[in-house]
């Protein structure tokens, strides 16, 4: 899942840069990523963290497992984290 972010095509791959979307990221790894074992989530559960997924990620070409969706969650919360250090 690599990308340039650069101006061709459809523009920017990812909104790793939309404060809103962090935050929504940031609340679901609180309240159910980090609540709860995999095996251990509801259906629910399932579509708040693909719901994110997509909101960070709405150009992805190929739809991520749920294990692969959860680590690219928390990978956009680092990025943005480094980024924006406040």
């Amino acid at each position: 899942m690599g990308g340039c972010n650069c101006k061709r095509g459809n523009g920017k791959l990812n909104n790793l840069n939309v404060k809103t979307y962090i935050e929504q990221a940031k609340f679901v790894v609180e309240t159910i990523i980090g609540a709860k074992a995999i095996e251990d989530l509801t259906d629910l559960d399932k579509v708040e963290i693909m719901g994110v997924y997509a909101l960070l990620y709405p150009n992805s070409a190929t739809t991520p497992s749920l294990e692969e969706a959860i680590i690219k969650i928390k990978e956009g919360i680092d990025r943005y984290t480094v980024k924006y250090k406040r």
